[in-house]
């Protein structure tokens, strides 16, 4: 009997839960600890921010996993050693014949402090939405920015959406005229990954809607009492709510237990998701991936393609078999107002640069998108 066990419950973790379940024996066992004890995904927020739908719409217990033959242990977890596949954790010690890291990544400390102040707020962050909501029904002038605070950063198109979707949330109540709205980024356009292209289409539709693009912009500092940001090049921009974008560090236990690289992050290979430890791979967040053009965007649909892989290639080392490999391709939902989202597909392991297409926007991808939330919650979770 084979013990495999996963650590963390996001895309990456979930996708090999299932595919484990779905490829090991009946009498072997998943394990998945995860800190949490429920999953949503992250556009989930963004939806909840603009009323579409409120956010435990789109929730689940990760208790369901019992359902799914996957053992769940709600546990923090202190200790890793790849070596021996083993794991210390607030519930007990764990040890596996075969480990996936799937732990994601965490909003860098320093950010987090900028907007701890009056009228800051974490975009990403799920249980600061009634505060966010309070924030934008009270304003009735001056500005919101969003603010990428750093790189790298989860779900690059999410920053530029929530723009979008306020801009909406304020027309719809009447109040826009009233406000400006900018967004702020450090890198030079707005989505390098996936290219030239998609970063003008984003870029042209923001000016549509008339909210301002300051590119090359890297934040210095918050003053919460003055209301004040403060770039690299010392300007400074005045701001009535900010909504902030951290950028995203690995998680401490990663660093501590050897398991990174010289980046910090986790570098497996990046087609068969194995690291330089026997039987222990790492997909998802954690990690840090390169392609031509830079690294492997943080998003899910990433970690669950490598979630598969990683769960597949655990039965190849343990039963024998067909190794799998991560090809590289991926696609986001890029949405506007209007119910309205454009798709963003294609080969980010493209040589001599990513091979990446966006399409058109309209209300059918939009239900796509609903699709691609609710065929996974169901078959993850349902």
């Amino acid at each position: 009997m084979a013990h495999v066990l996963i650590l963390g419950g996001g895309f990456g973790g979930l996708a090999a839960a299932h595919e484990l379940r779905e490829l090991l024996a009946a009498g072997d066992e998943v394990t998945l600890v995860d800190r949490n004890d429920r999953f949503f995904m992250g556009f989930a927020k963004l939806w909840d921010l603009a009323g579409v739908r409120a956010l435990d719409d789109g929730t689940m217990s990760l208790e369901r996993l019992s359902d799914r033959g996957v053992r769940y242990v709600r546990a923090d977890i202190r200790t890793i050693e790849p070596d021996r596949r083993a794991v210390d954790t607030s519930a007990g010690r764990f040890e596996a014949d075969a480990l996936v890291v799937a732990l994601g990544a965490g909003p860098a400390p320093a950010h987090s402090a900028m907007l701890a102040g009056e009228g800051a707020h974490d975009l990403y962050d799920g249980a600061a939405l009634p505060a966010m909501h309070r924030a934008l029904d009270g304003i009735d002038g001056g500005r919101i920015v969003i603010a990428i605070l750093g790189v790298p950063f989860k779900c690059p198109p999410a920053p530029y959406e929530a723009a979008l979707l306020v801009d909406e949330r304020l027309r719809r109540q009447d109040r826009r005229d009233a406000v400006r709205i900018t967004v702020t980024t450090p890198q030079p356009m707005t989505l390098p990954s996936a290219g030239v292209d998609a970063s003008r289409y984003l870029a042209s539709q923001l000016g549509e809607r008339d909210i301002e693009l300051r590119s090359q912009a890297p934040v210095k500092s918050v003053d919460a009492d003055t209301k004040i940001i403060r770039f690299g090049d010392d300007s400074e921009l005045e701001f009535s709510v900010l909504l902030g974008v951290p950028a995203n560090v690995p998680p401490p236990v990663i660093v501590e237990c050897g398991l990174a690289g010289g980046s910090g992050w986790i570098e497996p290979d990046r087609f068969t998701m194995r690291t330089a430890f026997e039987r222990v791979y790492a997909v998802g967040d954690c990690t840090q991936i390169p392609t031509a053009k830079g690294q492997l965007p943080k998003a899910g649909v990433f970690a669950a393609s490598q979630g598969t892989v990683a769960a597949r290639n655990v039965v190849a080392d343990l039963r024998g078999g067909e190794e799998a490999r991560f090809d590289g391709h991926g696609y986001c939902f890029l949405e506007l107002p209007d119910r309205r989202v454009a798709f963003v597909e294609g080969n980010f392991y493209g040589e001599p640069e990513p091979d990446v297409h966006l399409t058109d926007a309209d209300e059918e991808h939009f239900h796509r998108k609903q699709a691609f939330e609710r065929e996974r919650l169901d078959l993850w979770l349902g």
